[in-house]
């Protein structure tokens, strides 16, 4: 299999005029599935793009419509194993990691509330 090539450091840049991109995670050395991470956010959106393993995962929150997605899909529409709902509640936690998205954190708590299981 050919070694990937492509400069993925070029698309940063454009992204960087629309909202907040963030480089080398600085989040808790526990969140070691974030350490490179990156987030994206905007003032009513924010996506996280992590490894989850050997593959490539996203957490999207969409605060105008008050809906996450894990992997493309609305949470409300899964059913999260124990694993999937620390990813999303550590998430919130690593909003409040970064000011751009800082104002997001709060209603993505709120959201995520809705659909956290009874325990």
């Amino acid at each position: 299999m050919a070694k990937d090539t492509q400069n993925h450091e070029a698309p940063r840049e454009a992204l960087k005029a629309g909202g907040a991109l963030s480089g080398q995670s600085r989040a808790p050395q526990n969140w070691r599935q974030f350490q490179e991470a990156r987030l994206f956010s905007t003032g009513d959106r924010a996506t996280l793009t992590f490894y989850l393993g050997q593959e490539v995962a996203s957490i999207h929150f969409d605060k105008n419509r008050g809906e996450i997605f894990f992997r493309g899909h609305n949470v409300k529409n899964m059913t999260l194993n124990q694993e999937q709902w620390e990813l999303l509640q550590q998430f919130g936690e690593y909003l409040k990691t970064h000011g751009a998205a800082l104002e997001l954190s709060q209603a993505y708590e709120a959201s995520l509330a809705q659909f956290l299981p009874l325990r």
